[in-house]
This record gives C-alpha cells, sequence and structure tokens, in this order.
C-alpha cells in the first residue's frame, strides 16, 4: 500500500536515508525540529526502498555510501516519482556528477551544518524551516 505524503496540509514528509546512527539520529532530530516530519531513517538500501513503496515522502535526504553500498536505486526511485532529494555525503563531487541518478543535486558535505540541511530541505519543498 503505497500512500501519498500530504503536500498541501500538516508537516512535509522527508525520508533520511543515512547507515551512521548517530548522524542518523541528529539529522532526524534537526528535521524534526524544523517541522518535518521523519521517515526512516533507513540504513540500508532495501529499508529505504521498503520505506518509499509504503509511503512516499515530500523530499529525502540521502547518504551516498551506505556501508559500501551506493544509494543510486534509491535516487532513481525518488527521481521516478517525482519526490527531491539532497545530499549529505562526504563523497568526491566529481563522482557525484558522473553518476547520473546524483547528478544536479545539492550536496551538503559532510560534517553537515544541521541548520544549512534543514534550510536546504524547505527549499526543495518549499517549506522555510
Amino acid at each position: 500500500m503505497n500512500q501519498t505524503a500530504d503536500t498541501h496540509a500538516g508537516p512535509r514528509t522527508v525520508l533520511v536515508v543515512e547507515d551512521e546512527f548517530f548522524i542518523a539520529l541528529e539529522v532526524k532530530s534537526a528535521l524534526t525540529n524544523a517541522g518535518f516530519e521523519v521517515l526512516g531513517p533507513a540504513s540500508s538500501v532495501d529499508h529505504a526502498l521498503g520505506l518509499i513503496n509504503d509511503t512516499t515522502p515530500d523530499a529525502a535526504v540521502l547518504d551516498v555510501d551506505l556501508g559500501g553500498e551506493r544509494v543510486t536505486p534509491v535516487a532513481l526511485q525518488l527521481k521516478t516519482l517525482g519526490v527531491p532529494f539532497v545530499l549529505a555525503s562526504a563523497a568526491d563531487p566529481a563522482a557525484l556528477a558522473e553518476n547520473a541518478a546524483l547528478a544536479g543535486a545539492r550536496n551538503l558535505s559532510k560534517p553537515t551544518d544541521m541548520r544549512q540541511l534543514a534550510q536546504a530541505v524547505g527549499e526543495i519543498t518549499d517549506m522555510a524551516p
């Protein structure tokens, strides 16, 4: 059952995909404090795709490297659904530009400033934190 997050009332739903536990908690806390509803965090591609299958988010924050697994399938699914996303990754910008699924996405390199992250998510969801 796939529900679409309500983009017209209430908080925007943001999928968080991050494999580092404490960073995931920090991202979740920053987004929650900025008024977003957080889906996840998901620590693997399979977990993230399962969450997307259940509820289509309004936006997403993606780490590129999930313990050696690339987030590309998640980015492709989000693009197919028209869901905007930002990256929070220490990955090389040139390598990101070469990945068609990730090219063009804003990358907030690690360590990520959580205020900047919440602002970037606000911009892609038209919801200023």
